[in-house]
């Protein structure tokens, strides 16, 4: 047997719940950008004839509330991506996995080819003699 041993185990990752999960974080960063999209809309509508302190006071509340909507629907899908990641790196695993129990198998293989080649040449030898 060769020398070494690959890994035998699977690699344990859900890919369907991966895959919902980053679907279900993009949507979430998309409802975010259309409900920040609809709020900054409806704000310049209402302030069109607005003045005053109060004013600028909203002005800067609402800067600061789509600036926040812009950072969690960029967090919403940096962790989306980073599920993709993830997954991408499961199947890299497992496939490495594959390869490696392949080779063991092939060399395994080769081992007992060499062996009964060299028992077969004794075989021929002791019948020689």
């Amino acid at each position: 047997m060769p020398n070494w041993n690959p890994n035998w185990e699977n690699v344990r990752w859900d890919h369907a719940a991966a895959d919902a999960a980053g679907g279900a974080l993009r949507r979430a960063a998309d409802e975010v950008d259309r409900a920040a999209g609809e709020r900054a809309r409806a704000a310049v509508e209402a302030v069109a004839l607005w003045h005053g302190a109060h004013r600028r006071d909203f002005d800067v509340r609402l800067a600061e509330w789509l600036a926040a909507a812009r950072a969690l629907a960029a967090e919403l899908r940096e962790a989306a991506a980073a599920i993709g990641r993830a997954a991408q790196l499961a199947r890299e695993e497992q496939a490495r996995r594959e390869r490696d129990r392949e080779r063991w198998e092939r060399e395994r293989a080769d081992e007992r080819k060499r062996e009964r080649e060299r028992e077969r040449e004794r075989q021929q030898e002791a019948a020689r003699a």
